[in-house]
């Protein structure tokens, strides 16, 4: 029977051959491809749910100035904004109840 430690280093051994072999080419790796959210997404979420970035950040928390942001596209929304958006493009009563007992 491999110990923990054996099977540990044999799938770290076989990560570096994996990642080797895709640097020379000789394999492709799964890709995801995520959805950046454009910016006029972002702007009607905003405008559903306040009128102005300000509203929206007293309602939700984002800073008015990174939804301006957003919204002209200058920024794009990390990982963790785009699931804040979602969830308030979703459940505006769940997200802003979360907002206020932070």
């Amino acid at each position: 029977m491999a110990s923990k430690e054996n099977v540990f280093g044999e799938g770290i051994l076989e990560g570096l051959e994996e990642a080797l072999a895709w640097k020379r080419g000789k394999i492709g790796l799964e890709t995801v491809n995520i959805d950046s959210m454009p910016a006029e997404r972002i702007k009607k979420i905003r405008k559903l749910y306040s009128k102005s970035t300000k509203d929206f950040e007293r309602r939700f928390g984002i800073p008015a100035a990174t939804m301006n942001n957003w919204e002209q596209g200058r920024r794009k929304p990390d990982p963790a904004g785009r699931v804040l958006l979602k969830i308030i493009e979703e459940s505006p009563e769940v997200a802003e109840k979360a907002a206020r007992a932070a």
